[in-house]
């Protein structure tokens, strides 16, 4: 018996680890990972980056020690095996902090294996606009700090509050900004059973007067950003301003709220439910604190602390709690079984990010109240109700893995069945069943439990041959060699400006060059004034640009026409004569294919996922003879 259940435990672990591969494949270097390549780039291999405009004014990165970190890591492992090492760490960190966690909730197995599954399949996505989560896909300084502030929140539960200091402590010097709402959570989660903890209180002044006298970074306490650095931030950082948001980030942050508070009714007081409450009361107070210093008062500080952050603690707790909360209501009988039903296509519509939140919350809310002032329903209808709402989740189900199968059909016409069925896999509605499945046969017997390990087996056989779903320039990055270098690069003085559309990664990891202008370099607006005149003056040198490829990109989305969606890559050569025409202007330009103009040089990408692309290289001042009569 004991050798069975063993078994089953073993299946589905492995089956959970698989999960996790399928639904975060690997993207390489995306997104922020962009951004800390190049800061580990600058304090080792690429120091001549730090002419690059995200460099040149001073970023964020001096308040982390991550690329410090990773540089001797890139000179003697490289690029690939250091993301891929480092990303793996710390998803099993996180994971081994969330199976504690839960172990320290319920001592059930079952509820710890629901618990890891929903963390590794549901969104983790938080916060505004649709582009930051938890556990992502690539290496920041983020993925040492989470697991680090998890395995603190452990220790806080355990009452080890020194080794929690410690951990939240590393984690800070990673990633202070994600760091700061654990805090906040542990200090709240502390002064409910000892009001001593509320003397920290008495540093509210003390700040205060460090910001009056002018001390940083205090002093950006009551300092106000200018006008037109105002209006950077607003366009380019809108991410740090909560009224900015869409509808479906404020109905997520209330789907939260509403989950853990339900999950505080429904089990007895205990460590767990000062944890859950602290971590609404954190986000409820940080939230308020940053609609006011952000968005009304355009504090300096306070919009640069970004303190909307703290949805990541409840947003993480909400979605390991969920399993949970749709049993316990299941279980009840009657109407709250519609409540579960309600409940999971709440949670289907908010992980595809549909705008659909308002009324799927309103049909939960609904069901739990009719559930609890009417009694003695009929089985029938309870049945019919349930059935009608989880019908609506299939079919949401399905309407979004058939858009996401269209949409990689489109991007990867070279992906096979294998890569479909990771995308399949994945979906939380098909992930949860599947697990379910899973743990039926293993319960079977000894031969079900063998048969599921197997099963296990071949889904993170599966998992680990698709995971690798990096575009063939991402690879290139990751897998550059220093010798030989890039043909490019024998072209290319010290120090020259090069603009690769959309492709600031490729500059800095191939090229080793500073790039000219890319979107991705707005991220250090909120943080740095000249960064943010040098970023501004810049984009708009580059806005007709921009349009040109938007509206492209439109149409060729309108029609699925791969083809014209590549030629939205090259800019006409009327902009780019235009383009280095300018004062500010870049000294070389890399293109997707050819213009009419012979390049300097060419590079043929290796392909491997993609159709066959071809770059090429020219001089900027060639660019404009070309534009004269």
């Amino acid at each position: 018996m004991r050798d069975r259940c063993h078994l089953r435990t073993l299946a589905c672990v492995l089956a959970v680890l698989a999960f996790m591969l399928l639904a975060h494949p690997y993207q390489g270097v995306f997104h922020d990972g962009v951004l800390y390549m190049g800061q580990a780039l600058l304090h080792g291999q690429v120091p001549g980056l730090s002419h690059d405009m995200f460099f040149v004014g001073g970023s964020q990165d001096r308040y982390s020690i991550y690329s410090r970190l990773v540089a001797p890591l890139y000179e003697h492992l490289g690029r690939l095996f250091t993301h891929v090492s480092l990303l793996l760490t710390s998803w099993l960190l996180t994971l081994g902090a969330v199976w504690v966690l839960l172990r320290r909730f319920e001592p059930a197995v079952l509820t710890r294996l629901w618990g890891v599954l929903a963390f590794a399949v549901m969104s983790p996505i938080y916060g505004g606009d649709w582009i930051i989560s938890y556990s992502e896909t690539f290496v920041t300084a983020r993925s040492f700090a989470e697991p680090a502030l998890l395995w603190g929140l452990v220790a806080l539960l355990n009452n080890q509050r020194r080794l929690a200091f410690v951990l939240q402590m590393l984690g800070a010097l990673f990633h202070p900004l994600i760091a700061l709402p654990m805090m906040a959570v542990s200090w709240f989660f502390l002064a409910r059973t000892d009001r001593r903890w509320l003397w920290l209180l008495a540093g509210v002044p003390v700040v205060l007067m460090l910001a009056v006298v002018g001390i940083s970074p205090w002093d950006g306490l009551l300092k106000t950003y200018p006008p037109y650095w105002w209006s950077l931030v607003e366009t380019r950082n809108s991410l740090a301003l909560v009224l900015q948001w869409a509808p479906r980030d404020h109905l997520i942050m209330l789907q939260d709220v509403l989950i853990l508070w339900a999950v505080i009714r429904l089990r007895p007081a205990d460590p767990w439910t000062r944890l859950l409450w602290a971590s609404i009361v954190a986000m409820l107070a940080l939230l308020a604190l940053s609609i006011l210093g952000a968005d009304a008062l355009h504090s300096v500080l306070l919009t640069q602390l970004q303190l909307w952050r703290v949805h990541w603690v409840p947003h993480l707790l909400a979605m390991t709690m969920a399993p949970w909360l749709v049993f316990r209501l299941w279980q009840r009988g009657g109407l709250w079984q519609a409540s579960a039903s309600a409940l999971i296509l709440t949670l289907v519509n908010a992980h595809i990010g549909t705008g659909h939140g308002l009324a799927t919350l309103s049909l939960w809310g609904l069901t739990s109240l009719v559930a609890w002032r009417v009694q003695g329903i009929s089985k029938a209808v309870a049945r019919l109700v349930c059935i009608s709402i989880l019908l609506c989740a299939l079919a949401l189900s399905a309407y979004q893995l058939n858009a996401l199968l269209q949409q990689m059909s489109w991007y990867l016409p070279r992906a096979g069945w294998v890569d479909r069925f990771a995308k399949i896999a994945a979906f939380p509605v098909l992930a949860l069943g599947g697990f379910a499945a899973l743990q039926y046969i293993a319960n079977k017997s000894r031969g079900g439990a063998i048969a599921a390990l197997g099963m296990s087996a071949l889904l993170m056989t599966a998992a680990a041959s698709t995971w690798d779903q990096r575009t063939d320039l991402a690879r290139a990055v990751e897998e550059a060699p220093a010798q030989p270098p890039h043909p490019f690069i024998a072209h290319l003085p010290a120090n020259a400006s090069v603009y690769w559309p959309k492709e600031l990664a490729a500059v800095w990891g191939l090229l080793e060059r500073p790039s000219h202008y890319s979107q991705p370099q707005g991220a250090g607006v909120l943080f740095n004034r000249d960064t943010g005149l040098l970023f501004g003056s810049r984009n708009e040198t580059y806005r007709r640009i921009n349009e040109d490829r938007e509206q492209c990109l439109t149409g060729a989305q309108l029609t699925r026409d791969l083809a014209a969606r590549r030629r939205c890559e090259v800019p006409s050569l009327e902009r780019l004569t235009t383009l280095c025409s300018q004062l500010d202007a870049p000294d070389f330009v890399v293109l997707r294919d050819r213009l009419t103009i012979e390049p300097i040089a060419t590079w043929r990408l290796p392909d491997h996922r993609e159709l066959p692309q071809t770059y090429a290289l020219y001089a900027c001042s060639r660019l404009k003879l070309a534009g004269l009569p």
